[in-house]
């Protein structure tokens, strides 16, 4: 039962582990697009993995030209 429950361990680390990387690509992507900066992520401008991420002022006026167009 001992070795059950390392391998159980195991499996949740490794499935943690891939949702973080997952995610932290998916970010990169995210932080890739002018007007959005990565604030939490690996390099310096988030290009290899970004966990967080928010629209900076260029993206914030680009939804407003957006949305007076109707697009």
């Amino acid at each position: 039962m001992h070795k059950m429950k390392k391998f159980t361990i195991l499996i949740w680390v490794g499935i943690i582990l891939l949702v973080l990387l997952i995610w932290g690509l998916v970010g990169s992507s995210q932080a890739a697009e002018i007007g959005t900066n990565c604030d939490i992520g690996i390099d310096s401008d988030g290009s290899a993995l970004c966990w967080t991420w928010h629209q900076n002022i260029i993206g914030d006026i680009g939804d407003s030209i957006n949305q007076v167009l109707g697009k």
